[in-house]
Order: structure tokens, then sequence, then C-alpha cells
């Protein structure tokens, strides 16, 4: 699923990969120091550029942190909804595949990832919410959180996982998986693609594991 991003206001090329820089410097400052404590003059000294530059492109910094938290739900959406879509694949392996793709992704873009996760930081954003930008990120929220529960209870139905609350078992897992943003930070001697398959596959286990008859 692509959406069309809520920061660049042209679709030109030049535009689009310049607030895409914009973008991967606060998503680091904010993920560094919160977005309370974060300046637009902070994420300018990450771009190395002046703050008429981000100007130019985002009016707010509020409008920096809608347009980082839509980014991060279009990845993962991109990374689990051809697996939650396939008709092909068991529950098991299908809630397996769509934990592993989304562990995988949370590792892949974990400075956007990290500012994703704290949603009372989007009340502060206030100054760059837009009542339609915000509606189309709780929509992907939803649909993020709908693929999951559909998973299980389709598994339920089928007898592969065990009669459960199908709503509080999905909460609790993409709890797990979000909440890496809290522990996982990169090391360059440990952080490979291999280490990253090898967090992604437990990770997966464990949600299927936990809820298998």
């Amino acid at each position: 699923m692509r959406q069309q991003p809520v920061t660049s206001r042209s679709q030109d090329p030049k535009r689009q990969m310049g607030a895409r820089e914009i973008l991967d410097a606060a998503a680091l400052a904010f993920s560094e120091r919160g977005y309370a404590a974060t300046s637009i003059d902070d994420v300018a000294d990450v771009l190395g550029a002046t703050k008429g530059r981000i100007y130019h492109y985002f009016r707010t910094k509020g409008e920096l942190f809608i347009g980082i938290h839509r980014r991060g739900i279009e990845w993962i959406l991109e990374a689990i909804g051809p697996t939650a879509e396939r008709a092909d694949l068991a529950p098991a392996d299908k809630l397996r595949e769509m934990v592993r793709q989304h562990a995988l992704m949370m590792m892949e873009h974990h400075t956007y990832m990290g500012v994703g996760q704290f949603l009372i930081d989007i009340h502060l954003a206030g100054e760059g919410r837009q009542s339609a930008s915000m509606e189309e990120i709780l929509r992907m929220r939803r649909q993020f959180e709908d693929y999951y529960v559909k998973v299980v209870e389709d598994g339920i139905k089928t007898g592969a996982f065990r009669d459960t609350d199908a709503n509080l078992v999905s909460k609790a897992m993409l709890g797990a998986v979000n909440w890496m943003h809290v522990w996982y930070r990169p090391d360059e001697t440990r952080d490979t693609p291999e280490q990253h398959e090898r967090i992604a596959t437990t990770l997966a286990d464990h949600a299927v594991y936990g809820i298998v008859a």
C-alpha cells in the first residue's frame, strides 16, 4: 500500500528528495532528544544546513513529526500488507511472516519507528496537525492493527490458534514488536543482516507459539 507523503508539496523528484533528507535528519534528532526538546535549529545541525532550507519544505516542527510518523506507518504497511492479504498461507505461517517483516522494518528504520511510537508527542506536534493528515495516519494505524486481528481471528476459526480475544492478543503482539524502539540500538559490530534476521525470527516464533493450539 503506497500513500502520497503528507510532507511533499510537489511531485518534483528533487523536492521529494530534499524533503526525505530533512525527514531523515529530523527523525534522528527526535529519536535522540524527543520531540519537545528538539528545535528546528537542532534538526538543521543534524542536516548540516540552515533552518531556512527546512522551512522551504516544512512550515513547522509539527509538520516534520507528522511526516516522520506517516512515513513509518507507510513502511510497515508496505512490509506486512502483501503477506496479510495472501490467501494461500495458513494463519500461523502468515502471522509468523507478518511479525518477522514488522520487526525487520523496526530495525531498518529505527529512528523513524522510535519517533512514531511516542504517541503523546503527536499532541505536542499540534502546530503541524492538519486534520486530513491526522485522519489518514489514524486510518493507516487502524488498518495496521486490523491486519493482525484478522489473521488471529482466522487462526481461531480454523482451530490453528487457541480460542482467545483476538483484539487483546493482537495488541500484545504489536506492543512487543513496537517496543523494540526502546531496547534495539544499532551496533556496528553486531548490526548485520544475520543479526536482524535472528531477532526478527525469534520474535515471530514467540508470537505464534504464544497462541498456537
